[in-house]
């Protein structure tokens, strides 16, 4: 499932098509196995009535043969990082005010604390690899493995968004900011290369990435196709999943 952004009714209406929810929004998925690509909040007006339904049937799933995985979007990093941009007044309102929204999105918070345990930079399901932008080699010299750990380190060790705003007054990046993994562009949550590049040109690239994962083909959310279609690249071995799901992005 791509991108929702905060969607909350379009969210269910996908998970009770594919017969993963009944009509009181429980998990019947039994051992099926629910792969979201990130992007769960900001634009839409829901995202604390998302984040809950993610964390209730990651649980549900798990008690019934099921796995619930939440890969991780720029827009997660964003709200850690303390980045407001894209916050619907909606959602200002539900977290009671800037005040609430940072502390949900803290160490302590419900939401904080799934992004920092839960949430995962890629996963390896089968054959498949799942990320948000897209790993190309660079990224995993000494492995995917060592990228999710990497990142798990940081994660659960950033700070409130006051505390990060304090070591910037000290002239102190905290590696949320600094370390490649989280970087809007370059990092593997970021990246468009394979998504924007030309198939003459990444294909060979996406092979590599393929070959050091051990995996046939790449699952991406971040970049929205239009006219709500999954698009495929390099012979379906790169997958272009997000149809702009959220009705702030074309529904």
């Amino acid at each position: 499932v791509g991108d929702i952004h905060g969607d909350y009714e379009h969210l269910i209406t996908i998970l009770r098509h594919a017969k993963l929810i009944d009509n009181e929004n429980n998990w019947i998925g039994t051992d099926s196995i629910l792969v979201q690509m990130g992007d769960l909040n900001h634009r839409g007006n829901n995202t604390l009535k998302v984040f809950d339904t993610f964390i209730d049937l990651r649980k549900q799933a798990e008690e019934k043969g099921g796995r619930v995985n939440v890969i991780l979007g720029n827009h997660e990093i964003l709200a850690i990082q303390g980045n407001h941009f894209y916050t619907s007044l909606n959602d200002f309102k539900t977290f009671g005010g800037l005040e609430g929204l940072e502390k949900e999105f803290g160490p302590e918070g419900k939401i904080g604390k799934f992004i920092r345990q839960d949430m995962n930079v890629t996963m390896v399901i089968g054959d498949s690899l799942f990320v948000h932008g897209g790993v190309i080699p660079e990224h995993i010299p000494d492995g995917l493995d060592d990228l999710n750990e990497r990142a798990r380190k940081i994660l659960l060790d950033t700070p409130s968004i006051e505390d990060l705003y304090q070591l910037s007054l000290q002239n102190i990046t905290h590696p949320i900011f600094s370390d490649v993994i989280f970087h809007p562009d370059d990092g593997p949550i970021g990246s468009r290369e394979f998504s924007n590049g030309l198939d003459s040109e990444i294909c060979s690239r996406l092979e590599e990435t393929l070959r050091l994962t051990n995996t046939k083909r790449m699952i991406i959310g971040h970049n929205v196709q239009f006219y709500g279609k999954i698009r495929t690249k390099c012979n379906n071995k790169f997958i272009l999943i997000d149809i702009g799901i959220s009705r702030c992005i074309g529904g």
